[in-house]
């Protein structure tokens, strides 16, 4: 099979990333510290939580829904990271901007690759090697200010063969904005610190269904939910449908049974068309 210069160049940077990222590796990677912000006084919730339903998906691979997220991978320090990610496009994902940049090391993610469908340390859909430079929002690398926690990557061919466009093997979901409306999703990922009741290891993909619990600052949105640390960047969906509608990026640990996530505005489209029509 021949193969173009660019093709090449991605096939070298999956084999990096596929010798890299080793069974041992994954089953030591952390999910990295939710970063922190000052004293703020958040509003009350308008519903009480606990009304979420989280279940275990048992093979994510299988299904046409659950294949379009997987487990992110990465490095940063030198220390071998976990989070979760969605195809949003058919070669780039969507993730917590705090997985794809450090605010405090004020240093991109490196070595990183993202693996859809994964499950207990399997791919089985293969891998993919993030590429270039992801895209995040100006004012989360200037503070860390959750209402700017999302961001965006292009990645490059991978698969089981190194040469397969993401979205031929797991389609994608769709990017919806401005949709004050939406009061409940279904967010995916990879949390890896336990709970009582709920074995999360980082390994499994998780949903958690839920609806809106408050806004506690401008421009972030909460939802009844329960997913913890290594689930950061896994999707918020409609419902029944194939959009995306937000991002997973903290459980602050001050409000049991809700998840945040920043509310996706137009700047947020705009960030995305930087990322991919360029």
């Amino acid at each position: 099979m021949s193969t173009t210069h660019t093709e090449r160049a991605h096939h070298e940077r999956w084999l990096e990333i596929s010798e890299y990222w080793t069974p041992e590796r994954m089953a030591a990677a952390i999910p990295e510290d939710v970063p922190t912000m000052a004293e703020e006084t958040p509003a009350p919730p308008s519903a009480l939580p606990g009304a979420f339903k989280t279940t275990l998906v048992q093979n994510p691979a299988t299904s046409s829904y659950y294949r379009r997220a997987g487990a992110l991978f990465y490095v940063r320090e030198g220390v071998d990271l976990q989070g979760s990610a969605s195809a949003i496009t058919h070669n780039g994902i969507l993730t917590a901007a705090h997985c794809l940049y450090g605010s405090k090391v004020r240093k991109y993610l490196t070595k990183a690759a993202y693996v859809p469908g994964y499950r207990d340390l399997q791919e089985p859909l293969g891998k993919w090697p993030l590429f270039g430079e992801p895209v995040v929002p100006d004012r989360w690398k200037a503070e860390v200010n959750r209402a700017w926690d999302y961001g965006f990557s292009k990645v490059g061919l991978g698969g089981k063969n190194g040469f397969s466009v993401l979205g031929n093997v797991t389609g994608h979901f769709e990017l919806v904005v401005d949709r004050p409306e939406l009061r409940e999703w279904d967010v995916l990922g990879y949390p890896a610190v336990a709970i009582p009741g709920y074995l999360f290891d980082g390994h499994r993909m998780w949903s958690c269904q839920g609806g809106f619990t408050r806004q506690p600052t401008l421009n972030t949105i909460g939802k009844e939910g329960n997913l913890t640390p290594g689930s950061s960047g896994g999707p918020w969906l409609i419902p029944g449908h194939l959009y995306a509608n937000g991002v997973q990026s903290y459980d602050d640990g001050n409000h049991p049974g809700e998840n945040f996530s920043p509310y996706f505005d137009s700047d947020v489209l705009k960030l995305y068309q930087k990322a991919f029509q360029s």
